[in-house]
């Protein structure tokens, strides 16, 4: 093999990396709104009570509330230097919030710097947790009273009394010990998940089902899993990933026993997982500028590109109309609410009809693209360039029922990335993505 053939074969790699990086779907940032930059720190940590009242934190001791659904923001003094990983709160006035301790002059504290508040962060006190060689990353309270904190050495502690006494969890580890809790959540005041591990090593899952008590574990797969969204009793999804094969997820159906193992097959470690309602999910990808979103409840995933460029570490929703995301120099999204249901139709496909990636994909020139009718109706068949211009109508006919297969040929168009949509009796129902790589 000549070193010619390798260098064209190396850039041509590099290029579709790039390309698929660049953007996801067409109407990718529509789903998105950029907010002023409160700050230039990096932001990880993130509470919003309702629709109006919100915290985020990051970099060095930082702690802002917004009154405002985000608009403005005000600081909130913590007297730390480190950062702030978790937040979270039990109602607008009573909060809690994790930063790590790392004090190189005597007496030489290191550990976890607890803080907690009354007045909704209008005071921040603090204390270091007892336990010196434990180093939270995350804090939970399922209500008022009862909370728990996870992180290094596979520790998971629990109160019930909000925070006064602080009781060390049962872990019945098995071959399963020292791992990292990432995070926890609760289904109920019996059920909950914590996630951690370690790259290139496992996943874990800790399981409860006496309200934190005790956990046992589960290695799930070969990558921590970060963060986990819980759908009902029996079914939960955790995201996670490493830098060498990317994102993944892990799925179950009973209740935690069993878990389903794999990779998303993009670039970026998947860090934050929330639903907007039962179907619209997003994971935000962390190292870079993309998302994961889904809208059949997690059966499929698809890239999404972030508002300008950003690196987004978190995601929360309030509720279905209202979602934030923040992450490296301060950027801040809010979810785009006008666009609930008006772009529905696009987000989801009916059972009715199915649209197949194109095959071959990366294509030059020719590729083909099939999709399946259930029932009649006029066709239209479409293709766009990234910036969403209309670039050549496949399709524009009516159809009865059955499987099609229609050719596209890009002899006269540049290298890049397009999209291929389907509507039906005037009605978008599916898009796909798709690269021509010359």
């Amino acid at each position: 093999m000549s070193k010619k053939f390798i260098t064209i074969s190396l850039r041509r790699f590099f290029i579709l990396i790039l390309l698929f990086m660049a953007v996801s779907d067409l109407f990718a940032v529509d789903h998105w709104l950029s907010l002023q930059r409160p700050t230039n720190r990096n932001l990880r940590a993130m509470h919003f009570e309702d629709s109006l009242k919100g915290w985020i934190g990051g970099d060095s001791g930082l702690i802002l509330k917004t009154t405002n659904g985000g608009q403005n923001w005000i600081q909130q003094p913590t007297g730390l230097n480190t950062t702030v990983y978790s937040i979270t709160f039990t109602n607008e006035n009573i909060g809690y919030a994790l930063a790590w301790e790392l004090d190189n002059t005597p007496p030489n504290f290191y550990g976890t710097r607890y803080l907690y508040t009354t007045n909704g962060g209008t005071v921040w006190n603090n204390y270091l947790f007892p336990d010196s060689n434990f180093f939270a990353n995350t804090v939970y309270y399922r209500d008022p009273l009862n909370g728990y904190l996870g992180g290094t050495q596979g520790k998971i502690y629990f109160t019930t009394d909000a925070g006064q006494v602080w009781n060390l969890s049962s872990i019945d580890s098995g071959l399963v010990f020292g791992f990292p809790v990432e995070e926890i959540k609760f289904f109920n005041a019996s059920s909950g998940y914590a996630v951690g591990g370690a790259f290139d090593i496992a996943g874990i899952i800790w399981r409860t089902s006496n309200g934190g008590r005790s956990w046992q574990t589960r290695i799930v797969g070969p990558e921590p899993v970060n963060d986990i969204h819980i759908i009902d009793e029996n079914n939960a999804i955790g995201a996670g990933g490493d830098f060498e094969y990317g994102s993944s997820k892990v799925v179950t159906s009973n209740s935690g026993f069993d878990w389903q193992y794999e990779e998303f097959g993009v670039f970026g470690i998947a860090n934050s997982i929330a639903f907007r309602n039962p179907k619209e999910g997003w994971i935000s990808l962390g190292i870079i500028d993309s998302f994961l979103v889904t809208t059949d409840s997690g059966s499929s995933w698809r890239m999404s590109a972030v508002p300008q460029q950003g690196r987004i570490y978190k995601i929360v929703f309030s509720d279905q109309r209202n979602g934030w995301a923040i992450g490296n120099e301060g950027i801040l999204l809010k979810y785009n609410s006008s666009i609930i249901g008006i772009n529905q139709n696009y987000s989801s496909t009916p059972s009715d009809f199915e649209l197949y990636q194109n095959y071959p994909n990366p294509f030059n020139p020719g590729t083909s693209i099939k999709y399946k009718l259930q029932s009649a109706g006029f066709i239209s068949l479409k293709v766009y360039d990234i910036l969403g211009h209309e670039v050549k109508t496949l399709v524009s006919e009516k159809h009865t029922p059955g499987s099609y297969e229609v050719d596209f040929n890009g002899d006269d168009l540049s290298s890049g990335i397009y999209v291929y949509k389907l509507a039906v009796d005037g009605k978008s129902v599916a898009a796909k993505r798709m690269v021509l790589l010359k």
